[in-house]
């Protein structure tokens, strides 16, 4: 017969093995789920982030022609004048000149700028053409392409005419060989007409090298790396590729897509030759796919890392209880149980457990290291969410809680009454180059606390380093117009209360709402707002340089 000692010895010794397994089993289990989560938010974070840097570029370039094209329409007499009054056309031509000169010089790789007359019904040597041969060089003028002399055909020096006039919408023409200026550009042209008057078009070359490098300096994991493709998946630039190369002459397995605008939460699985990979891609502002790429064994390197240590741990743990068990198991009785409650409670996802007092001994040890673990946890999961959906520096929400934002209004049905303000802080750079970035963070917190104190009804978000966003809703949108106004109010008497620039409020900003008759989802809203942000930012430019 057996002892009361020998069955509470094995009835522990049984309780702690089962413990024991089904925390380690529940363990791995988080751990492999976490891995998978965290591979696919480093995977996809680094993609927004490295997708949003580019498109930064993009958009600048969109802008400057935009610009340009809306003041061409502006300034036009009538297609007629400039058709047949030479000196009229040189004194237009002149004035787009000069705005775009100004325009250029502050887009990053801008190469080349020009403004081409339709030459069917204007002399084909009239418009305007400026280059340079470095992106920090000076522009230099040379005479407009005589349009006529070129094969309009898919590569050629004029195809950024071809395409403008054909397709009668802002083009992006995918990187080519200019053998002209023996340069590879990306270039955006804007067609101008005049009701249904082709009168030309305006447009920017810029250094597709410049962008290349940036991909190029792209790293994810220890061997990961990003590349640029078509939406066919044929190469724009892969560091392990010649440009231009098929996905059929790569020894790719897998399905593999690029039709839609991104790889979705879940990053695409394929294998390279014979090693298994797993990527994320964004489509750019030019319709270019940034793929971000990197070995399956690199990702979950640190999960099989931690449940080898956790196998290890739990090996190592039963054996010791095992022992210490027979030794005391009168002692430990009490407190296992109690730790076996504790235990289950966490195999439930419950995380606010209350554990029994630690005691001078193993049972207290293993106490202590399962609060540990669940507050590891606690820590871990609140610093996830922190990440993934707050901004550390100013505490508003940030660019992928405002894209979670954004799919659900589109998603949303029925009546749909919002707006969105974009907000530009000014002269961050310049704050941070003369003042330090510690009083540029000052500079950013403070326009974000007046921003956040006028629109208090609605949510802010920061999406880029000086660039906040306020989906209006409720009363701020019934009230958004005295709303700006308010801003410029508080802004102005926060400035006349300092004198250091680094404390004074410097911001540009655009607002539009949502109109179901021209906008198709959040992001057109957020085009429209942002294109007044931006005039609203060249306007205070100005002004500045005026004083």
């Amino acid at each position: 017969m057996k002892s009361i000692q020998e069955k509470v010895t094995l009835l522990t010794t049984f309780a702690i093995l089962m413990v024991a397994v089904v925390t380690g089993v529940m363990g791995v289990h988080n751990i492999r789920q976490v891995g998978n989560y965290d591979s696919a938010q480093i995977l996809n974070l680094t993609c927004e982030k490295e997708s949003a840097s580019i498109d930064r570029r993009l958009q600048s370039t969109e802008e400057a022609v935009q610009i340009l094209a809306d003041y061409a329409h502006e300034r036009l007499f009538s297609v007629e004048k400039l058709a047949d009054d030479e000196a009229y056309r040189d004194s237009y031509t002149v004035q787009l000149a000069n705005l775009f000169s100004n325009i250029a010089t502050n887009v990053p790789g801008t190469m080349a700028y020009y403004v081409k007359y339709n030459p069917e019904i204007m002399p084909d040597d009239n418009g305007l053409y400026y280059r340079r041969e470095t992106s920090d060089g000076d522009f230099f003028y040379e005479d407009p392409s005589h349009i006529y002399k070129f094969d309009f055909g898919d590569g050629s020096p004029a195809g950024w005419w071809s395409e403008a006039s054909r397709s009668r919408k802002p083009t992006w023409i995918e990187p080519y060989h200019n053998e002209m200026v023996d340069k590879y550009l990306i270039s955006y042209i804007i067609p101008l007409y005049e009701g249904d008057i082709f009168v030309g078009i305006a447009g920017m070359d810029i250094n597709y090298y410049e962008i290349a490098q940036d991909v190029q300096a792209v790293k994810c994991y220890e061997t990961g790396y990003a590349c640029l493709a078509d939406s066919n998946g044929d190469v724009f630039y892969n560091p392990n590729y010649e440009d231009g190369t098929t996905m059929n002459n790569m020894q790719l397995a897998g399905a593999l897509s690029f039709e839609a605008d991104s790889s979705g939460d879940t990053p695409i699985t394929y294998s390279l030759g014979t090693v298994e990979k797993q990527m994320a891609y964004r489509t750019l502002s030019n319709g270019m796919r940034l793929i971000i790429t990197a070995p399956v064994s690199e990702i979950n390197s640190m999960s099989n890392e931690l449940m080898r240590q956790i196998f290890i741990s739990t090996i190592f743990v039963l054996l010791t209880f095992f022992f210490l068990t027979i030794m005391v198991s009168r002692r430990i009785t009490g407190p296992l149980k109690e730790l076996s409650s504790v235990a289950r409670q966490i195999n439930g996802g419950n995380l606010e457990v209350t554990f029994p007092a630690e005691t001078k001994d193993e049972v207290g040890e293993l106490t202590h290291a399962m609060e540990m673990m669940v507050n590891h946890l606690k820590h871990h999961i609140d610093d996830l969410n922190s990440l993934a959906y707050h901004d550390s520096l100013t505490g508003v929400k940030n660019k992928t809680a405002y894209d979670d934002a954004a799919a659900k209004l589109n998603k949303s049905e029925g009546d749909k009454e919002y707006g969105i303000v974009v907000l530009d802080a000014n002269n961050l750079k310049k704050i941070n180059d003369t003042y330090g970035h510690e009083r540029g963070n000052v500079y950013l917190q403070n326009a974000c606390k007046l921003t956040c104190r006028i629109f208090k009804s609605s949510p802010v978000y920061r999406i880029g380093g000086d660039e906040f966003v306020v989906i209006l809703q409720g009363e701020d949108y019934d009230n958004c117009y005295k709303l700006m106004r308010d801003f410029d109010v508080e802004a102005e008497k926060h400035n006349l209360a300092t004198d250091n620039e680094w404390e004074r409020i410097n911001i540009a900003k655009g607002m539009v709402k949502y109109d179901p008759d021209t906008d198709i989802d959040v992001e057109s809203v957020f085009k429209r707002a942002d294109a007044r942000m931006y005039v609203a930012k060249q306007k205070m430019k100005l002004a500045e340089m005026s004083y």
